[in-house]
């Protein structure tokens, strides 16, 4: 059954709203339980776009009408012209400039952007491939490992791990010993440390943590992709991944360091971090919309971060992303092979967003639409055409 704040928000894009409806939606907005309602609101309204519009100029207007009125509300209230302020207005304000960000930066799929032929030429799939899901595994020092719940919201690291709801995981744990928490491909899942501090774990990556820490630093290894959002403390939280060190007090940022990439990416929402070979020979400090690249060297460059996260806030957005790059996240988030057959543009760029909740073929139509590429889905296997 919809949601009020739903079909409140539908009635306030056609402009129907009255002023006490818009502030009722405002408010609904504006709670803890409904910032996932309004990330796919938003979304949904992105991609009802992409079969209602047949010129990218019309898209980019449309967005922009969103954004902008959705931000017009972040500082003023329509009928009285005071600032409107609201406890938990931030993730309104977020949500909103998401869309404007994207508006800005992002050309979208969609039938008839970039296809010549006027066609939209379906996928070939045999069994559809559905999104991942929330799993992971946590082993204990001894070596047991446990399988988490993936219908619980995430695990909290103490003298007991519980879930989130305050179910035991784990009683009793000892003084301190050594967890790793591994997601497989096509799984996400949430931690939280003894001191704090709060992970999202990516598909297929793996880290290591004490149950609780001790000393003058708080050490976490990373293998593949993780959202932090550390506690500030006085001790040093350090996170290694490969040849890279990063350093901080308190922040949040996101590490990206599979195994097979070309480099590990350090993106900065808040705060600052320093960068480091492992060796420490090379660093950099980097500031909030800023990335660190280390290929051995470490190149620091503005961008935009909702891209960097978007998996957390349960999107795929790519801007200018190669066709492999691409291919190689959606392989670990849908948990499938990926085949090029000789000539596919494996080098040739594309620009996109979508859900992350789509089966696979929702994403492959998007791009097989601009008319440069053709896929196929044979079972867990995509096979990439020219």
């Amino acid at each position: 059954m919809k949601a009020p704040a739903d079909s409140l928000f539908a009635k306030y894009l056609e402009g129907k709203c009255s002023a006490s409806e818009t502030r009722t939606l405002l408010q609904q907005f504006g709670l803890a339980e409904n910032e996932t309602l309004l990330k796919e609101a938003i979304l949904a309204e992105l991609e009802r776009d992409f079969v209602t519009v047949s010129e990218p100029a019309d898209l980019d207007a449309r967005l922009s009408a969103i954004g902008s009125s959705l931000n017009a509300h972040i500082t003023h209230n329509k009928e009285t012209g005071k600032p409107f302020l609201l406890k938990f207005w931030p993730r309104v304000a977020i949500a909103a400039a998401a869309v404007a960000t994207i508006v800005l930066s992002v050309h979208f799929f969609f039938p008839g952007y970039t296809d010549v032929t006027g066609t939209s030429e379906k996928i070939v799939y045999k069994n559809d491939v559905n999104p991942g899901t929330d799993a992971a595994t946590l082993t204990l020092a001894n070596g047991d490992t446990i399988q988490l719940n993936g219908s619980k919201k995430g695990v909290i690291i103490g003298g007991d791990i519980k879930y989130h709801d305050g179910d035991v995981v784990e009683a009793g744990l000892a003084e301190s010993q050594e967890l790793t928490a591994q997601t497989p491909r096509g799984g996400t899942y949430q931690f939280t440390l003894s001191d704090g501090t709060r992970v999202w774990m990516n598909a297929d990556s793996k880290i290591s943590f004490p149950s609780r820490f001790t000393g003058d630093k708080r050490e976490v290894r990373l293998e593949g992709e993780a959202y932090f959002e550390v506690a500030k403390q006085a001790q040093l939280f350090i996170v290694t991944t490969g040849s890279q060190k990063v350093e901080v007090l308190g922040t949040h940022f996101n590490i990206k360091g599979y195994t097979g990439d070309s480099d590990i990416r350090t993106t900065l929402l808040e705060g600052s971090v320093r960068v480091s070979r492992a060796d420490e020979r090379i660093s950099a400090v980097i500031r909030p919309g800023e990335q660190a690249i280390n290929r051995g060297n470490i190149l620091v460059e503005k961008v935009d971060v909702s891209e960097a996260v978007a998996w957390k806030n349960g999107s795929t957005l790519f801007k200018e992303r190669t066709l492999e790059s691409i291919m190689r996240e959606l392989s670990r988030w849908y948990d499938v092979q990926v085949v090029y057959e000789p000539g596919a543009p494996k080098q040739e760029t594309y620009s996109g967003a979508v859900s992350r909740t789509r089966n696979l073929s929702a994403i492959l139509e998007r791009m097989q639409t601009t008319g440069s590429v053709r896929f196929r889905i044979e079972g867990k296997t995509v096979v990439v055409m020219k």
